[in-house]
């Protein structure tokens, strides 16, 4: 099993040719022995309101973390 923690909400500002981009950018650290990885999930500020950003950043990682585990379920199986 993995430990997940929340390491850090930002709220970022980016100028481009458009004008001014704004995110949210939520940072977890994930750990078991021998193995940590860091999940960095961003939104749109116009997308999420401040007190959704947590939980949404959640259930986004999760998702992620759903499709990784299909996408590797073979992986490590010895062919026939």
């Amino acid at each position: 099993m993995f430990t997940v923690e929340l390491e850090s909400v930002d709220r970022e500002m980016e100028v481009d040719g458009n004008g001014v981009v704004e995110t949210f950018e939520v940072r977890f650290n994930c750990a078991r022995p021998n193995c940590s990885l860091e999940v960095h999930v961003t939104f749109d500020v116009k997308d999420v309101t401040t007190l959704e950003v947590v939980p949404r950043a959640m259930s986004e990682m999760g998702r992620a973390f759903a499709a990784l585990a299909e996408q590797s379920a073979g992986w490590g199986e010895k062919e026939a």
